[in-house]
């Protein structure tokens, strides 16, 4: 099984650079197979645009745009792509990294598949960051970075305990119907539920307030849209979900720091 050394990967690199010890690709995917593999280091693949099969010892995963997953070092792998364009966004852990004596690389998964509204926005902002290239860019990389495995190690913790089956089921629901007028009241009747208790609980398994967790899929998904540039972003904001286009660009500055028009401009690339 071969080896991929460090900043290695297959496909066609648009960019490449170093951020301290992090290794950072913008690469397509050119093959229409790959056999199995591992990395040197650990790494992140955010999938930019298209579809992507990836097999492991865990199963295979469908990626789709806006997917994550990590890899943990020596993880075997293979990868399919059918037809058509698909991008990939990388980020590699040097050994030297920051995270050593603060992220705890054993106790996490390999082949790790994160569906997390909240650490997936993390990543739609280091690529935003991967096009800034001042004296600040390096510092804002590695702090998000450091805030998305906070947020995987929290994720895992919780999802490691005895996770009642409503939670699967509320996760894959609003997944589904984010952008339909939702009530507490109707939801909780779905889950057989009271509503003070779903309520209550959902923060514990979620992190954050229904509303917040609704409105991170909402701008999650709009992202996905920007890659399509027939679209207006006020044509973008209603296809996610927003009532209008200020609550769009209020969510979507709250959640990724810049507007909706300036994230476009700068990773329209």
């Amino acid at each position: 099984m071969q080896q991929l050394k460090e900043g290695t990967y297959y496909g066609a690199v648009n960019r490449k650079f170093k951020s301290n010890e992090l290794i950072i690709s913008d690469a397509v995917y050119t093959l229409d197979k790959v056999d199995w593999h591992y990395h040197e280091n650990p790494y992140f693949t955010f999938i930019i645009a298209g579809n992507l099969l990836e097999g492991s010892r865990k199963g295979i995963h469908q990626c789709t745009a806006g997917d994550l997953l990590f890899h943990n070092w020596q993880d075997p792998h293979y990868n399919s792509k059918p037809d058509g364009f698909t991008r990939g966004f990388h980020i590699e852990l040097g050994r030297n990294w920051c995270w050593n004596g603060v992220v705890c690389l054993d106790q996490l998964q390999g082949n790790m598949d994160i569906r997390s509204p909240a650490i997936r926005l993390l990543f739609h902002q280091l690529f935003f960051e991967s096009f800034i290239q001042d004296n600040s860019a390096a510092l804002a990389t590695d702090s998000l970075l450091l805030n998305a495995f906070s947020l995987i190690q929290e994720e895992q913790i919780v999802w490691e305990r005895r996770i009642p089956e409503w939670a699967y089921t509320l996760r894959d629901y609003l997944r589904e119907n984010y952008k339909k007028d939702l009530s507490l009241s109707a939801i909780a009747g779905i889950l057989d539920l009271h509503p003070v208790y779903l309520s209550r609980e959902f923060s514990r398994y979620f992190g954050v307030t229904m509303g917040s967790y609704i409105r991170k899929l909402k701008v999650e998904n709009a992202l996905l849209l920007f890659r399509q540039p027939s679209l207006s972003l006020t044509e973008i904001g209603y296809m996610a979900g927003f009532a209008d286009q200020s609550h769009f660009i209020r969510c979507f500055r709250d959640f990724l720091g810049v507007t909706p028009g300036q994230y476009r401009e700068r990773t329209n690339s």
